[in-house]
């Protein structure tokens, strides 16, 4: 699995995968143009759309038939160090409690963002 990253101007930056293709930005109070999704944004859209990915996949291996299943993702960040301090992932259906919670102990299995982020792998930095 690959992505790549481009340049264009100031904070502007082309991510490119497969065939598509998203601009990340900063805000106009971080020095960019908001021209798309911060950064920090992509990496919480990333956990939330991973997150209800693996809730409908734990319910399939369930036979749980779900009609709605929305994630959201809340991170708490530290700008002064560069991390988030917390992420809080919210999970909204009108699956039973009692089902959805078994349902998120299933999916924190499958899901590879939060997996990563929970057990962070090594990153290396090569100049090519």
């Amino acid at each position: 699995m690959s992505v790549k990253a481009f340049w264009k101007m100031k904070y502007q930056v082309d991510v490119r995968v497969r065939q598509f293709k998203v601009l990340t930005d900063e805000p106009a109070d971080f020095g960019g143009d908001d021209t798309g999704m911060m950064p920090t944004e992509l990496f919480l859209a990333s956990l939330a759309s991973c997150f209800c990915m693996a809730l409908i996949y734990a319910a399939g291996k369930r036979q749980i038939e779900v009609e709605d299943m929305e994630v959201e993702v809340e991170g708490e960040k530290d700008t002064k160090s560069f991390l988030f301090t917390k992420l809080v992932v919210k999970v909204i259906s009108t699956v039973p409690s009692r089902t959805l919670e078994r349902l998120i102990d299933d999916a924190r299995k499958y899901c590879f963002v939060s997996r990563t982020v929970t057990n962070p792998c090594p990153i290396e930095y090569v100049i090519v």
